[in-house]
């Protein structure tokens, strides 16, 4: 330290000398207090209130029927607003799809060149149906086709694509699996 700043602090009366430094213990304090302490202590409230929250709801079986009724109606209403009724087979849901992909294309200016279903597969409780399709367009015309794709419906998703230079100029040619997800038709 400057031996001129000690000899003037040394001047100082001492009840000075304590106001400072208790000055200086409250600016540290604030400090580890707003940097250090205060975000985690914030985030041991947040969980502790949720991990509350989750015990009330274990405690109470008729909350969790009342949770269960509450889902089962959404997936009935969301199987009849998609045509997914007991009573129209999958394979006419497939064929509707398709026909939604063209229009898709169309309006984003792709061209399809075909579509060939895709193996079913069971991903945790869904059945994913889907398409393997190869089509073409410029880079910009198939993302937006894409995009279109997972907007559609919410049952849609684009589970892989390779893209690779198509032979006329501008052109991309792509291969793409859109899959379709359903649920799991439950067996008695």
């Amino acid at each position: 330290m400057n031996p001129a700043l000690i000899r003037k602090a040394a001047a100082l009366p001492a009840r000075q000398l304590h106001l400072m430094g208790i000055g200086l213990l409250l600016i540290v304090s604030a400090a580890l207090w707003f940097y250090a302490l205060r975000a985690p202590l914030a985030a041991l409230r947040a969980v502790r209130a949720e991990q509350a929250q989750l015990d009330l709801g274990t405690n109470d079986p008729r909350l969790l029927a009342a949770q269960l009724a509450v889902l089962a109606s959404d997936t009935d209403t969301l199987a009849k607003r998609f045509g997914a009724t007991a009573a129209s087979a999958p394979t006419q849901v497939l064929v509707r799809l398709v026909g939604e992909l063209g229009q898709l294309a169309q309006a984003q200016g792709v061209i399809l060149h075909g579509i060939v279903p895709a193996p079913e597969e069971t991903v945790l409780s869904f059945t994913q149906a889907g398409f393997d399709a190869e089509a073409s367009g410029t880079y910009a015309a198939l993302l937006a086709w894409m995009g279109a794709i997972e907007h559609a419906q919410p049952n849609l998703a684009i589970a892989s694509f390779e893209m690779r230079p198509a032979t006329e100029p501008g052109q991309v040619a792509m291969k793409i699996r859109i899959a379709a997800f359903r649920p799991q038709e439950s067996k008695p």
